[in-house]
């Protein structure tokens, strides 16, 4: 396990260099210029200004002379550079101000997606073609199609119409500020964002283990007069977590996904919503910095799902 685990971390640079230059380049062909749409907001001169923008920022360079320039600055300064719009905030230091609201949502998402994923998807299977389990399937059929931003948007609007009550209520304050304030502000998005991550959990707990059900050890162990509950939680449910945890781990990619609109429709100051500004105003640097951090975070949860498979089945071995 440990030379599995210092093979993946030696690994983590090159892949993080081949993202870097993929989302470079897909920046660098995109239509429009930074210069342009950062002098429009901010001051009047025409090509001239643009001109000199881009001289500043090294805009009118190479591609390959502008990656290099910034590759070398993330290697030997550990910095993103500074943002392209106004105030040109530090990138770096603008990233870990917004990513604990990030991540708060995120591991939020994820602990109660799995709670009431593996909740509802044990009750379903134990409770098999019974209408209980009719019932839940379809509520789990309902989350995964219903558009998250939609369930959002409602959450929004209607108690503000039918009560006079928003989430928008309350101002942001950070966990350690006031953590319960906190919690009452962060529930929503994470309550939104964990309903399709929970349904699909749900779905797949019930059918891995409805397989494990008719399974032979699973017999025995029944023969051998063991009670339900030890057979379902011992033998069940434990040998049908290995798809579950794979399934818990890929949807980190859908709620990293997920939480910029998130952030943006429940007014979070969160990275989600830092990357799309971002990329609204084409500040490049701002925007492969708040990448990069995504795809550090999602890396991360990878290496801990191929962590937890040996936990969880010791005879897994790499």
């Amino acid at each position: 396990m440990t030379g599995y685990i210092i093979r993946r971390l030696i690994a983590v640079p090159f892949m993080l260099l081949g993202i870097s230059f993929v989302l470079f380049m897909l920046l660098y062909i995109r239509p429009g210029s930074a210069a342009f749409a950062v002098v429009a907001s901010i001051m009047s001169g025409g090509d001239e200004a643009t001109s000199k923008f881009e001289e500043k920022y090294g805009l009118n360079d190479p591609w390959y002379e502008q990656y290099t320039d910034w590759l070398w600055g993330v290697i030997s300064e550990g910095s993103f550079g500074d943002a392209l719009t106004p105030p040109n905030d530090s990138v770096t230091e603008k990233i870990f101000e917004r990513l604990p609201n990030t991540v708060e949502i995120g591991l939020l998402t994820i602990v109660m997606a799995a709670m009431f994923g593996i909740a509802v998807g044990v009750l379903s299977a134990v409770k098999r073609n019974s209408l209980l389990d009719y019932l839940l399937r379809g509520v789990t059929i309902a989350g995964i199609s219903i558009p998250n931003f939609w369930i959002a948007l409602l959450l929004v609007t209607l108690p503000a119409g039918w009560w006079g009550w928003s989430p928008f209520a309350f101002e942001w304050v950070t966990f350690t500020e006031d953590p319960a304030k906190n919690l009452s502000i962060v529930i929503w998005p994470a309550m939104v964002l964990a309903l399709a991550s929970a349904a699909g959990t749900a779905r797949l707990v019930r059918t891995s283990m409805l397989e494990v059900f008719y399974s032979d050890y699973v017999r025995t162990a029944r023969a051998k007069g063991l009670r339900d509950r030890k057979v379902i939680w011992g033998h069940v449910f434990r040998n049908s977590l290995i798809p579950v945890i794979t399934l818990i781990g890929l949807q980190t990619g859908a709620v990293l996904g997920g939480v910029v609109i998130a952030e943006l429709i429940f007014g979070i100051p969160g990275l989600g919503r830092l990357t799309l500004a971002a990329v609204m105003a084409q500040d490049y640097p701002m925007v492969l910095g708040s990448i990069m951090m995504f795809s550090v975070v999602f890396i991360v949860v990878t290496l801990v799902v191929d962590i937890l498979y040996t936990v969880v089945d010791p005879r897994i071995r790499y």
